[in-house]
């Protein structure tokens, strides 16, 4: 016995002269400005709450996604006034990478950008509803909708569903009435500055993070709890595995077709793009849905979900997968965006669409 006790004590010993010799080593990488890839490695493992503290604190720091998609700095009481009908998009980066590629085919296209990193249906569509003021008669409105977030639709922001770069901004949970409507939970932190007030905060900090656990189904203590132990790159690892294993085990869950955390994604979808094309068509503006599909083999395929809704409402679209085959790997780049030259092809598609809304 005593045997086994000093191995297993030398063993935590050894692993313990690990762990702070891997500490000295990102901290002197770290204060030389030497943020190599094996700092961002361990870094990847940090609790989410020590993430968007280092965020905080180090305000130029290479990924900081703390400032980037709140929903308050989507609405902007500035009008863009243009003779042409303008794009309203709200979307994320892909909309956006086709948008402006569409943009750089027409240099005279009047654009206006409302997106977030990786944005769920329920940002998109939430951003819509309240940039309402802001559009006019005439202006074609692009609703875009990702794939690989449909899950997301179950958070209430990518701090949650996002481990290893979890932007903090937020958005609106949307569930289904019985009558056929959809009901709004509203996140209570909707900017960059609350979010930073909470630090001296701690009742609204407790009632954020009670909120967090009660509506978002991604939250969780091993992405969220006991922050100190972020001094450890041993744990940071073990975090890692725990946190990712987490949120894909979560986003599964939600598509799933029943159990604890299954979301009726299917239903809320077709309600927020009938909801949406009513609304646009209501101030005389063209309703267009972007159908993102992205590579994952395991995401939702949002033709086979909202194309008989689409086709039934007759709401223009432009579905991705109708034109380039998300299992060809060469469609993409390697951070998952489609390449360029697919860009143009979507670009290309949704300028003939745009003529031929606006020429009615």
């Amino acid at each position: 016995m005593r045997q086994q006790i000093r191995v297993i004590g030398l063993t935590v010993a050894f692993l313990i002269l690990i762990d702070l010799t891997v500490m000295a080593i990102l901290t002197v990488a770290q204060a030389q400005g030497k943020a190599g890839s094996l700092v961002r490695y361990f870094e990847y493992g940090r609790s989410v709450p020590g993430k968007l503290k280092a965020w905080q604190d180090n305000p130029g720091t290479r990924g900081n996604l703390f400032d980037v998609g709140w929903p308050v700095d989507q609405i902007d009481d500035t009008l863009l006034e243009a003779e042409a009908p303008v794009v309203r998009v709200y979307g994320m980066s892909f909309v956006a990478n086709i948008t402006r590629t569409a943009k750089g085919l027409r240099e005279d296209l009047p654009l206006d950008l409302h997106t977030g990193p990786g944005a769920p249906p329920n940002f998109t569509y939430s951003v819509f509803l309240d940039d309402a003021a802001q559009r006019r008669a005439g202006d074609v409105a692009v609703l875009g909708i990702l794939s690989s977030s449909v899950p997301a639709m179950a958070a209430m922001s990518n701090r949650t569903w996002v481990f290893e770069q979890p932007s903090p901004y937020t958005y609106p949970i949307f569930r289904p009435l019985p009558d056929g409507g959809l009901t709004r939970v509203d996140p209570i932190i909707n900017s960059a500055d609350e979010e930073r007030s909470l630090a001296a905060d701690p009742v609204r900090a407790a009632a954020w993070r009670a909120q967090l656990r009660r509506e978002d189904v991604f939250y969780s203590p091993k992405t969220f709890g006991v922050a100190w132990l972020d001094a450890s790159p041993f744990v940071r690892l073990v975090r890692r595995s725990l946190g990712t294993g987490h949120v894909d085990a979560r986003k599964a869950a939600v598509i799933a077709p029943s159990g604890r955390h299954a979301f009726a994604y299917t239903t809320v979808l077709r309600r927020m793009v009938t909801e949406f094309a009513a609304q646009a068509r209501a101030q005389d503006q063209h309703p267009v849905v972007f159908l993102i599909q992205t590579r994952d083999p395991m995401d939702v395929d949002l033709l086979e979900a909202l194309g008989p809704t689409l086709v039934g409402q007759e709401i223009p679209y432009l579905a991705t997968a109708e034109h380039v085959d998300p299992r060809d790997a060469a469609a993409f780049i390697p951070d998952g965006h489609y390449t360029p030259e697919n860009d143009r092809r979507f670009a290309e598609i949704f300028l003939a669409l745009y003529d031929m809304l606006t020429a009615e």
